[in-house]
């Protein structure tokens, strides 16, 4: 009986402190970033030119700190601000592999096991798939330097990261799927420094680049199923850049003028136009000129 009483405060203990570790890393961990995945070639992808080869020695020469985390990745940010590196989270496809994916279970378990890897197989694919658009059609409109899906000997590198906790490891890139894009600062803030300053040229050039990159994406038949501008578009310098790169699939359709400005429309009204309205509405004849001037196109 004591034994039981003593059991049970431990169990507690333990749930409350994964919760705590959980809370204060984000719940990163080096296990949830490596996968048990074999070769595909279906991820396969150019090697970097010689030029961005040289680039990515630069990149990989430094330290990554602990950035932030979405639902696909965790993102670590570069000693010199200008690269993020984004490591996809594997849950049920950890290495070695997960107790769920191999090992038989009674008949209502394994249909919740099956289920689970079904949903998890189908978020792999279509967070894969999207991956390889924007590094086949779209490298420039999404800032993306270098796509790794497959594991390999071929980089021959490792790189140090730094996670939210001050802890550092030792990642070897050639056993490990990610991706390095630009970093890039987000679209409302950057409009919002410069109303603040009273540069209308510049917030109608910011208009004027996130157009062009929603348009640029249409017009190579790519379609964005998650088109949330406020955390999924950003600036490098002057030119706008799609961040979130997760949700991209093919569509041809969409190089039809009709189709982009369709699109465009819809996007701007569910998002860009009520933050003007709200924000900056001085800036909505710009952004209707903008638009106007796709269709005239």
């Amino acid at each position: 009986m004591q034994k039981k009483y003593l059991i049970l405060p431990l169990v507690v203990l333990f749930y409350f402190t994964s919760r705590f570790c959980e809370e204060k890393t984000d719940g990163f961990s080096v296990g949830l970033i490596h996968s048990g995945l074999i070769f595909n070639p279906a991820w396969e992808t150019e090697p970097p030119s010689p030029e961005t080869k040289g680039e990515l020695d630069r990149v990989f020469s430094q330290k990554f700190h602990y950035l932030a985390f979405g639902g696909q990745s965790f993102a670590f940010l570069s000693e010199d601000g200008n690269y993020v590196i984004k490591f996809f989270k594997f849950r049920l496809f950890r290495q070695p592999h997960h107790f769920l994916l191999t090992h038989p279970l009674p008949s209502i378990a394994e249909l919740s096991r099956l289920r689970k890897l079904d949903r998890a197989l189908f978020k792999l694919h279509r967070d894969f798939t999207s991956y390889k658009i924007a590094y086949e059609e779209l490298q420039e409109e999404a800032g993306l330097l270098y796509l790794h899906l497959n594991k390999g000997n071929d980089l021959k590198r490792t790189v140090r990261i730094i996670d939210k906790i001050g802890i550092e490891h030792e990642i070897d890139l050639d056993n490990i799927e990610f991706a390095i894009q630009r970093k890039a600062e987000p679209i409302f803030p950057r409009i919002n420094a410069s109303m603040a300053k009273g540069d209308l040229a510049a917030a109608k050039q910011s208009l004027h680049a996130i157009i062009q990159a929603i348009v640029n994406r249409s017009q190579k038949g790519v379609f964005d199923e998650d088109p949330r501008l406020y955390n999924n578009l950003g600036f490098v310098g002057q030119k706008a850049i799609f961040i979130d790169i997760g949700r991209f699939v093919r569509n041809p359709s969409l190089k039809d003028l009709a189709v982009y400005l369709d699109d465009l429309k819809r996007i701007t009204d569910k998002s860009l136009r009520p933050w003007l309205k709200e924000n900056h509405p001085e800036l909505l004849l710009c952004l209707d000129e903008e638009i106007e001037l796709i269709r005239k196109s």
